[in-house]
């Protein structure tokens, strides 16, 4: 699970003067994964014309 620094840089930022350390690394979590289900997710998309070749396959 990876997060990007620029990601990071901005939540750092913006955040209190002051946070909880718990609240802090859970946030930091909830970030990481939801980069990473949008990269999964980008992943996932098949192009029109494969999926009408796809498709054709299956009947």
């Amino acid at each position: 699970m990876q997060l990007s620094k620029e990601k990071l840089e901005h939540f750092v930022n913006n955040m209190p003067e002051k946070i909880d350390v718990v609240e802090l690394i859970d946030k930091v979590l909830l970030m990481a994964k939801i980069e990473q289900a949008n990269q999964e997710g980008a992943s996932q998309f098949v192009p029109h014309g494969e999926l009408e070749n796809e498709i054709d396959l299956w009947g």
